[in-house]
């Protein structure tokens, strides 16, 4: 069955990752399917690569007015509009655990009849993702964690470094972090929470690179005594922890008063808006332009929502690997028991949860529909 994938341009500052690259759009016009790409002016890979493989390049954001049976796909979230959804989309949108402005995005979708399968809930039949950008989250959250820690102990101002920009590879940013690190004697102490997961992994594997071992915690190690008090005697929290339910946090604002040596978090997880934020510490996400905000005196910390941005290239090749045959299947229509109908039951229980009052119908709408 021939289907219409469209790739959409990403209009998030500083993203340069696609879940799509040249060689998999090859692979899904050798299929039988129509690839049609957005021209980008950020994306890791050149607009060229896409039309030598048989894409078709449109304009940026055109992706609004394609034809209904296109398959729109990209990575972050869709801008802040008004206009009905009604497209098949995929893309990470940050709206399940009830994130900042989750009521709007689904009410769209709701709507335009659309709908929206959430790369983070494509699971198998173990509640495990499919594709993640987790180890490359994970690396570059140690990246920064060492780099801001290493910035305060010699006095600068880490944000002079902003806008941070993406690295060529794995090992220039290894190689920039260490040659700052090696201007101090001693070695911090190190947390990773989370550290058998993608991203703890992701983390471990950069201390590693630099010649840090960490301290590695996982579940049982933080199931009780919250918040953890332990953690205030660690120079760096890395925390790469998956919560997916509320509960108590490792740390809180009366918790880090405390006599601490804690001097730098790096909040992998990155979720202050959410019910499942285990750091509510801090109410927004730092940024590229930003990477790094004061806690208190002495406390620092940064918590970017791409990281795998600073290695576009890589992570996506990673990412669209995972991904590639399950969209395959997808497009195929092999949806019965996968990830892709997982994803969907998600998307409907969400949306039919919301109250009447989060949604605007238009007149001739039934809030039943999203249950055909």
């Amino acid at each position: 069955m021939q289907r219409l994938i469209w790739l959409r341009h990403e209009t998030k500052p500083f993203e340069q990752r696609s879940c799509l690259t040249p060689n998999a759009c090859k692979k899904l016009l050798e299929l039988g399917h129509d690839v049609i790409v957005e021209r980008s002016p950020v994306r890791i890979f050149e607009d060229a690569e896409y039309e030598s493989v048989g894409c078709k390049l449109v304009e940026s954001n055109s992706w609004i007015n394609a034809p209904l049976n296109a398959i729109i796909i990209g990575l972050k979230e869709l801008e802040d509009a008004d206009f009905s959804l009604s497209h098949r989309h995929i893309h990470f949108a940050h709206v399940f655990k009830n994130q900042h402005g989750y009521e709007k995005t689904l009410s769209r979708f709701i709507k335009g009849d659309g709908l929206l399968y959430d790369l983070e809930y494509l699971t198998d039949s173990n509640q495990k993702r499919i594709a993640a950008f987790g180890v490359w989250a994970g690396f570059a959250g140690a990246a920064l964690a060492i780099d801001l820690w290493t910035h305060t102990q010699l006095g600068m101002n880490y944000n002079s470094k902003a806008p941070l920009v993406p690295y060529e590879n794995e090992m220039a940013m290894v190689d920039d972090v260490e040659e700052r690190l090696n201007k101090i004697i001693s070695r911090p102490r190190v947390l990773v929470i989370g550290a058998k997961g993608r991203s703890g992994k992701g983390a471990v594997k950069f201390l590693r690179a630099i010649g840090i071992e960490a301290t590695m915690w996982g579940s049982r190690d933080t199931i009780t005594n919250h918040p953890i008090e332990e953690i205030l005697g660690f120079d760096i929290l890395i925390n790469c922890a998956l919560i997916k339910e509320p509960r108590s946090p490792f740390l809180d604002l009366q918790t880090i008063e405390k006599e601490r040596n804690l001097t730098v978090i790096s909040d992998v997880g990155c979720d202050p808006n959410g019910p499942c934020n285990p750091l509510p510490i801090y109410e927004n996400c730092t940024t590229m332009d930003i990477p790094s905000i004061k806690i208190q005196d002495n406390l620092y910390l940064t918590a970017i929502d791409h990281l795998p941005s600073l290695l576009p290239r890589e992570s996506s090749e990673d990412f669209c690997s995972q991904l590639l045959p399950h969209l395959v299947d997808f497009l195929d229509n092999k949806i019965e028991n996968s990830p892709w109908e997982r994803a969907l039951e998600v998307f409907y229980r969400k949306s039919y949860d919301l109250s009447p009052d989060e949604i605007t119908i238009e007149e001739n709408d039934s809030r039943d529909k999203i249950l055909m």
